[in-house]
């Protein structure tokens, strides 16, 4: 498989097509996944060379918690247990895809277990497409309004953009997320339809499970790799973010809970109140 139908530097791996003959893109290379994460770098950059000019002005007004409450609840143990799941649902996925997306690069059968890699990534995307059922019926009943987007968002994203530009700035605080927490989150739900969608049809041809159109299969194929490194780009840059945060704020990931100082720096209770875990009385 030739990587150009030219000379130079291109995003897609070139062949003969079977059945026409054709030379056409069969699949996206790995110099589209150094782009993107290249994008990812460059922002980064960005980001801290700003910041070591001057961190963002937060507000100071927005509604504090009551008096008497010391730990508030940041993330359910569902969310945590599913954060800590998907991750791992995600790596088993990149690796069992880059199995055969460059075969050789990842030994086969997967060790121990003898199971071919095909099989794993099958199984981890069916883990993942269950898991992702629950988490959809889930959501509605822990709070899901927490990620619709509201004018208090607008308002953060003029400020964030001012602050970035260099100019006169004053960040609202938050609801429970940020506005680029939202948008992360919505394009996690597009990639995730993508990469179900095109999963699913190169699954039934794979199989033999259906007659599937080559030249479809070949276009299934390409939006799948670009889906999957765009997935990598957009976890990579999310990791950084997070990393962006507090101690306390960082910490929340794993325990669940911050205290009422860090909400009362980085939330407002009127557009989020969150189950009171400890008041100044004892454990609620």
């Amino acid at each position: 498989m030739s990587t150009s139908s030219d000379s130079g530097l291109n995003f897609f791996a070139y062949a003969r097509n079977f059945f026409s003959n054709d030379f056409l893109p069969q699949q996206v290379t790995w110099a589209f996944a150094l782009l993107l994460l290249s994008l990812v770098a460059v922002m980064a950059g960005l980001v801290l060379v700003r910041r070591a000019f001057g961190m963002p002005r937060h507000s100071t007004t927005g509604a504090l918690p009551p008096s008497e409450v010391v730990t508030v609840e940041r993330y359910e143990i569902g969310a945590r247990l599913w954060h800590l799941g998907l991750a791992g649902m995600m790596l088993a996925l990149w690796i069992s895809g880059a199995a055969f997306y460059s075969p050789g690069i990842v030994p086969g059968p997967v060790p121990i277990i003898g199971m071919s890699w095909l099989w794993v990534h099958l199984i981890m995307a069916a883990m993942f497409m269950a898991g992702l059922l629950v988490h959809v019926i889930k959501a509605p009943l822990i709070g899901w309004r927490t990620m619709v987007f509201d004018r208090g968002d607008w308002k953060q994203l003029v400020a964030t953009t001012r602050y970035y530009l260099g100019l006169p700035h004053e960040i609202p605080k938050l609801g429970k997320y940020a506005v680029s927490s939202k948008v992360f989150h919505v394009l996690l739900i597009v990639l995730t339809v993508v990469m179900i969608v095109t999963g699913i049809s190169l699954t039934m041809g794979t199989l033999g499970w259906s007659d599937v159109d080559q030249e479809w299969q070949r276009k299934q194929r390409l939006l799948h790799d670009i889906g999957s490194w765009s997935f990598l780009a957009l976890i990579a840059g999310h990791v950084f973010w997070q990393f962006l945060k507090s101690r306390s704020q960082m910490k929340a990931m794993v325990t669940g809970t911050i205290d009422a100082e860090t909400f009362s720096e980085h939330h407002d209770w009127d557009r989020w109140k969150p189950d009171v875990i400890e008041t100044r009385t004892g454990k609620d």
